[in-house]
C-alpha cells in the first residue's frame, strides 16, 4: 500500500475500527472544546451491525450520535482502502450534506499528524487520499432520486431518507451505483406508508438489517426523580404501567415527563419512540380510520405514470385533476377511477411540469380513457388548464352552479367525507403506496377539517377525491352482474402487482420488477 504509515499499525487499524476511533475527536458543545470520540451504547451496537451487514436501515431517537458514528465508520473504510474506492454521502439538503461532510473533515483533522495521510483533494464536497485515491464525496439529491445516477460507489450513506419525494428511485439508483457494496440509511421518520417505513417493517425478510434504538436504552435520558416533591405530581397509574413494561427506573420516567411537558406526548412518541411502531405514528387525530387503511393492500408503482392495470373493457371512468405551479414544490396530479367499482386505475404526479404542459397530459389521459367525466380544481393555475382543455373541445368537464370547481371549506369537507365513507364501507381493495401514505397522514384540524402536516403532500389524494366525487355525480349504471364481473377482473389483473409489492425490494412498475 502506497503510504507513509507503518504497515503493522495500518493493519491493526484496518482490523479494528475501534482502534482507529481512539484517535478521533469530536466537538463537545457543553465543554466548548474537542474531546476524544468515545462510543455510547447505541453507537457500539450500530458499529457491530455495520461491520456484519451490507444493507442497514436505522430507526433512531434523537441525539444518539448515529450520524456521527456512521461518518466515523465511513472515514475508517476510506482510510483503510488500498484501491481508489468512492464512498458517497447522499442527503436531502445542501446544508445537511455539508454538515455530514464537515464531520468527515473534522475527524480527519483530529487525527495525529503521523496518521494524516496526504490528501489530493479537500473541498466542500470531496475528501480524497493522495496515495490510494479513495475518497468520500457528498451529494445533494434535493428530494429527487437521480442525483447519483451516473456514479459508481463502493458504499453509500443516505441521510434523511424519509423526506425524499422519490424514495424508490433514489434507493434503486443507489443500489445500482453501489452494486455489491454497502448501503446505510438513517433518518428521522416522516409518517407511515413510505418506502422507508416499508423497509423497516419488512426487515429482515427483505434483505435489510433493521437497527432500532429506543429512548430508554440511552443512559443520558435520565433526570433525578422529583415525583411527589416540591409540588410535582406523583407518578400516574399510566406512568407506573409504562415503567414496569419498559423496565426503567423513576429517573428515566421523570426525564420522560419533563420532555412530554415541553413538546407534547405525540411529538415525544415520534422523536423518542419506545418501539419501531411508535416511531411511525402520526397524530392520533387522524382523519381516515387507520385500522381500515392498514388492512388495504399496498402496491409500489414507479414513474410519474402509475397504472394499477389497463382500462378494462366495458368499464366507465371518472377523472380528478389537481394543478400545481410546476416549480418543484407541490405536484400536479391526475387520478382516474372506475365509475363502476370506484377502484383507482391510474395516477400521474409530477412537480416539475408547467401548467401548460400539464394541460397536454390531461388532454392525453382524457381521451385514453374514453372522455371520462372530469373535475379539474380551478384554484391557482388550474384555471389555465381548464381554459386550454375547453379550447381543445373537452366536453365532459365539471361545471357547477357556481362555475368551475374551486375548493372551499364546504366542498372540501364533502369530498373528504365521501372518501372516508367509502373507505369505511370497504370499497377499496388496493391503493398505490403514495396515495395510501397521503391518506394515512391526513389529520384533523380543530373543528374537524382535514389537513396535512407541514412539509407533506396531498396532491394525489386531492385528485383521487375529485375523481371519486365525479363518479358520485355521474355514476355508472349499477348492474350487479356487470359490477361483479369488472371487480373480479380488476382483482385478477392487480393480483400480480400485489405479490410483487411484497417482494424483497419495493420497486414495482406496471408489468415488471426493477
Amino acid at each position: 500500500m502506497r503510504n507513509s504509515i507503518p504497515l503493522p499499525i495500518l493493519n491493526k487499524l484496518k482490523e479494528d475500527p475501534r482502534m482507529f476511533f481512539k484517535f478521533l475527536h469530536v466537538f463537545d458543545k457543553e465543554a466548548a472544546k474537542l474531546v476524544p470520540f468515545v462510543l455510547n451504547d447505541a453507537q457500539e451496537e450500530l458499529l457491530d451491525v455495520l461491520l456484519a451487514n451490507k444493507l442497514v436501515v436505522v430507526v433512531k431517537a434523537r441525539q444518539l450520535g448515529v450520524s456521527t458514528l456512521i461518518r466515523a465508520y465511513f472515514l475508517w473504510k476510506a482510510f483503510c482502502e488500498e484501491e481508489p474506492t468512492k464512498h458517497a454521502i447522499i442527503s436531502y439538503t445542501r446544508d445537511s450534506a455539508d454538515h455530514l461532510h464537515s464531520i468527515d473533515k473534522g475527524f480527519y483533522s483530529s487525527l495525529p499528524k503521523p496518521l494524516q495521510r496526504k490528501l489530493s483533494k479537500s473541498s466542500a464536497r470531496t475528501l480524497q487520499f493522495n496515495d490510494t485515491g479513495a475518497e468520500l464525496r457528498s451529494f445533494t439529491a434535493g428530494g429527487k432520486g437521480g442525483a447519483t445516477r451516473s456514479f459508481t460507489f463502493s458504499s453509500a450513506h443516505i441521510s434523511e431518507f424519509a423526506f425524499f419525494d422519490e424514495q424508490d428511485e433514489l434507493l434503486a439508483n443507489t443500489i445500482a451505483s453501489v452494486g455489491d457494496g454497502q448501503v446505510v440509511i438513517e433518518t428521522t421518520t416522516n409518517g407511515p406508508g413510505d418506502t422507508y417505513h416499508r423497509l423497516c417493517m419488512g426487515a429482515p425478510e427483505n434483505g435489510w438489517k433493521l437497527c432500532f434504538f429506543p429512548w430508554h436504552k440511552h443512559k443520558p435520558y435520565y433526570k433525578k426523580s422529583m415525583f411527589g416533591q416540591n409540588g410535582v405530581p406523583p407518578m400516574t397509574d399510566e406512568e407506573i404501567g409504562i415503567m414496569q413494561e419498559l423496565g426503567v427506573n423513576k429517573g428515566q420516567m421523570y426525564w420522560r415527563r419533563t420532555q412530554i411537558s415541553s413538546m407534547g406526548i405525540e411529538k415525544f412518541t415520534r422523536e423518542y419512540p419506545a418501539d419501531v411502531e411508535q416511531a411511525f405514528l402520526t397524530s392520533t387525530n387522524v382523519y381516515f380510520p387507520p385500522d381500515v387503511l392498514d388492512d388495504i393492500d399496498i402496491v409500489d408503482i414507479g414513474g410519474p405514470d402509475k397504472w394499477y392495470c389497463d382500462p378494462l373493457k366495458g368499464d366507465r371512468f371518472s377523472m380528478g385533476v389537481d394543478v400545481a405551479q410546476g416549480g418543484g414544490g407541490d405536484y400536479s396530479a391526475i387520478t382516474v377511477v372506475s365509475s363502476t367499482t370506484l377502484q383507482p386505475i391510474y395516477h400521474y404526479k409530477n412537480n416539475l411540469i408547467s401548467p401548460s404542459d400539464f394541460a397536454d397530459k390531461v388532454f392525453e389521459i382524457y381521451y385514453q380513457f374514453g372522455e371520462p367525466y372530469t373535475i379539474i380544481e380551478a384554484n391557482g393555475p388550474g384555471h389555465l388548464v381548464i381554459h386550454r382543455c375547453r379550447e381543445w373541445g373537452m366536453k365532459n368537464l365539471y361545471r357547477g352552479s357556481r362555475g368551475d370547481w374551486n375548493t372551499r371549506k364546504e366542498n372540501k369537507m364533502s369530498i373528504f367525507d365521501h372518501c372516508r365513507e367509502l373507505l369505511s364501507g370497504g370499497h377499496f381493495h388496493l391503493l398505490e403506496s403514495g396515495l395510501w401514505s397521503e391518506m394515512r397522514n391526513t389529520i384533523m384540524q380543530e373543528g374537524g377539517a382535514p389537513t396535512h402536516p407541514k412539509g407533506s403532500h396531498d396532491d394525489v389524494l386531492i385528485s383521487f377525491l375529485l375523481a371519486l366525487w365525479a363518479a358520485k355525480e355521474r355514476p355508472a349504471p349499477q348492474l350487479g352482474e356487470v359490477k361483479r364481473a369488472i371487480m373480479e377482473e380488476f382483482i385478477k389483473s392487480t393480483k400480480a402487482a400485489r405479490i410483487r409489492a411484497r417482494g424483497p425490494l419495493p420497486f414495482t412498475v406496471r408489468g415488471k420488477v426493477r
